[in-house]
């Protein structure tokens, strides 16, 4: 990892990357190898469509040297036909490159996000607790689609251009060494600095897609806290921060834009002083009978042909380097590292049942300095029901999230059946338990898909079943739709309760081996907890289960109970025997407690 900040934090994308065009390029063609064909097919169309529209000056050249100026008008009947054909066959060329060039950018793009994805749904959670989502989406969307317009029109652009200039040279030499050798003596000042602006360039785009990651990360901050916002009366404070990003956005465009914008008057000027010099001494060869008008005039049209291309090359290689300051920081993504790997296929181990669950030693901190569990070690087997007890901040939900090896621990080792958990194929471990949380996330779906969202194969009756032993199926059948009922995002359109009694339905029709509660009970009402406790008794029967929480009547469910205090085990037992040993747990439940067992 490159930063203690995550690979999407705004140090990470401040950092200065210089990693090679031609290593990029390398990697990018990775991409494009399975459409080579269509590739190849653009490019001799483009190179095609170059040729064909450089016979153009050379007509007008042949029409004024051998009809035009010998008055032999009737040279017009084979000239025009041709005239006419060439330009038809230059528009049919440039159909065809355009089609095929955009066929392959948008295959490529579309390969690289899926990639993309594909990545953000096994890094390791570190990176998105760490990281900003926003600078994260902003690699899939706002890079990609730079690269995605690179692809299907700069880059048919660059190859024009290219063609066009190359192919105006060999021209020119050809019609008169002399003259051409001067019409070019002024592109090598032109190349050069041309290279030293897109050195800047390429820094000053790079800083753009940083600025615009963080613009995302902010509205998606503001978007996401809007409640919190306006509970609080903090709309101005969040327009003044949206504002202060904004203008780091804008000020880094202007930046880009300033540096681009010195390309064009540059070359225009040289096109300027190139053309003056054409004309001055392409006319005293004339009066020197060394050229013809026709071949000056062309001359003069092929000055055309080769500085409008560089002037729009140079433009286009502006957005080739916003292009390659894009690729790069999909590649970041592309590259992270997964922290939390299977083991090879040839040792992976595939659990039927979780028997057994086993810490020992485990010491664990999100930043490796400071743990936050601390020689954490027990030990629940069978059908047996733990309970984990400690201050907000104590290691609680660290514990679950070693258990579903969302991290590994940085000393000692979990077992499962007396496996290393990281000996474990993960999926056959997920597959395995079941996370209830305080605040579960339900999909913009249907309740019925959400439901069935761990066991897509479930039948309809299931998912019946399943919400009537829990208890919501009551309240779902009362809502427009029934179980066809659509959620909003965020699950807006429904109680808390109500969340959470569809989240124990999803979790009952996995019928998991291993359950585990964290805080699940915590946001229901007294009423709905009513409503759920039977059904949690039977959704914790002849399974092993994990609880982490406050209510004395989910507590009293479970076998044993441990304490941590600042990470570390301070007292495990029953409830019976804590409360006669009167210590921290004591305290801990008089304090909490008190008012749900009436105890004055």
């Amino acid at each position: 990892m490159g930063s203690p900040f995550g690979v999407f934090s705004r140090y990470e994308e401040s950092r200065e990357r210089t990693v090679p065009d031609r290593v990029l390029i390398k990697r990018l063609y990775k991409y494009i190898r399975p459409y080579k064909k269509n590739l190849l097919i653009g490019i001799v169309t483009i190179v095609l469509s170059s040729i064909t529209g450089l016979l153009s000056p050379y007509l007008h050249k042949v029409a004024i040297d051998q009809i035009i100026s010998p008055l032999n008008l009737s040279g017009f009947l084979w000239w025009i036909p041709v005239f006419v054909i060439v330009t038809l066959f230059n528009y049919l060329l440039q159909y065809i490159q355009v089609f095929q060039m955009r066929l392959v950018g948008e295959h490529v793009v579309s390969e690289m996000r899926d990639e993309m994805i594909s990545r953000l749904q096994k890094i390791s959670l570190r990176y998105f607790s760490e990281g900003e989502i926003g600078r994260i989406m902003s690699r899939p969307t706002n890079d990609a689609n730079r690269v995605r317009i690179f692809l299907r029109m700069s880059l048919t652009e660059i190859i024009t251009d290219v063609s066009s200039i190359l192919g105006s040279f060999m021209v020119i030499f050809a019609l008169n060494a002399k003259l051409a050798s001067l019409a070019v003596a002024i592109l090598p000042v032109a190349v050069v600095l041309s290279w030293l602006l897109g050195r800047l360039s390429r820094n000053a785009y790079r800083k753009v897609l940083s600025t615009l990651g963080g613009l995302t990360s902010q509205i998606n901050e503001s978007l996401s806290g809007i409640k919190v916002i306006k509970s609080f009366v903090q709309e101005e404070k969040a327009i003044n921060e949206f504002k202060v990003t904004q203008k780091k956005n804008v000020d880094s465009s202007i930046r880009a834009m300033l540096i681009s914008s010195t390309y064009q008057p540059f070359v225009m000027s040289m096109r300027v002083i190139g053309s003056a010099l054409i004309l001055w001494f392409g006319a005293l060869m004339v009066v020197n009978g060394e050229i013809t008008i026709g071949t000056l005039v062309a001359f003069v049209e092929y000055q055309f042909s080769y500085f409008l291309p560089l002037m729009t090359l140079v433009a286009q290689y502006d957005q080739y380097q916003s292009a390659m300051a894009a690729i790069e920081r999909m590649f970041d993504l592309i590259d992270t590292k997964i922290e939390v790997e299977d083991p090879p296929a040839d040792r992976a181990i595939n659990i039927g049942r979780i028997e057994e669950v086993r810490f020992e030693n485990v010491t664990f901190g999100y930043d490796p300095t400071i743990p936050v569990v601390k020689n954490v070690s027990f030990t629940i087997e069978k059908s047996k029901k733990l309970a984990i007890v400690g201050q907000t901040g104590a290691g609680k939900s660290t514990i679950i999230n070693l258990l579903a090896r969302f991290y590994d621990p940085n000393e000692g080792r979990i077992l499962i059946n007396g496996h290393d958990i990281k000996d474990i194929k993960i999926s056959s471990l997920r597959q395995q338990m079941n996370i209830v949380l305080q605040d579960s996330f339900l999909f913009p779906i249907s309740i019925m898909d959400n439901i069935r969202f761990g066991k897509p194969e479930a039948s309809d009756e299931e998912v019946i079943e399943a919400a009537k032993t829990v208890g919501a199926h009551e309240f779902i059948m009362k809502l427009p739709g029934g179980y066809h009922y659509m959620l909003q995002e965020g699950s807006s359109n429904i109680s808390i309760g109500q969340r959470q009694l569809i989240s124990f339905t999803r979790t009952l029709l996995m019928n998991p081996r291993l359950l585990v509660l964290d805080e699940a009970t915590s946001s229901i009402d007294p009423y709905t907890e009513l409503v759920v406790q039977n059904a949690l008794k039977k959704l914790l029967e002849y399974r092993l289960a994990i609880i982490i929480a406050h209510r004395l009547s989910t507590i009293r469910l479970c076998d044993e109970i441990i304490v941590l205090d600042h990470g570390t085990i301070v007292e495990k037992g029953t409830h019976a025997e804590l409360m006669k040993k009167g210590g921290i747990y004591g305290a801990f439940y008089r304090m909490q407690f008190r008012e749900e067992e009436g105890i004055v």
